[in-house]
């Protein structure tokens, strides 16, 4: 499982950095669209890489990633229903793909035995 998760964060990683680059050039978009393509989605990311390859994490340290990724979920479940209601433009199962990885990762997160 540990190299599935290690898979995962790397491709979140790679996704988090790439969307976050665009996202700083891309027309449109209101400024809390961008905190979440340009801030919590790398955050996140970067403490799903710690939490993957870190293989025994202080209690303090698994819970800050633990609220990371859930507030990298919150944000995607909110962009959303924000979308899919008219308010934001843009697709609407698009945040839900980008909180995937971070689903799978916090219930990892709870499977593992912090130090």
């Amino acid at each position: 499982m540990r190299i599935l998760i290690i898979t995962l964060a790397l491709i979140q990683f790679l996704l988090a950095g790439f969307t976050s680059a665009v996202g700083g050039f891309a027309d449109g978009g209101a400024i809390w669209e961008r905190a979440v393509l340009m801030g919590i989605h790398p955050l996140a990311a970067i403490g799903l890489l710690v939490m993957a390859f870190v293989p025994r994490l202080k209690p303090a340290g698994l819970k800050i990633i633990q609220f990371l990724l859930v507030v990298n979920i919150a944000a995607d479940l909110v962009l959303a229903a924000l979308i899919y209601g008219g308010a934001a433009r843009g697709d609407w199962w698009l945040p839900l793909i980008f909180s995937v990885i971070p689903v799978v990762g916090l219930g990892y997160s709870f499977g593992r035995k912090a130090r």
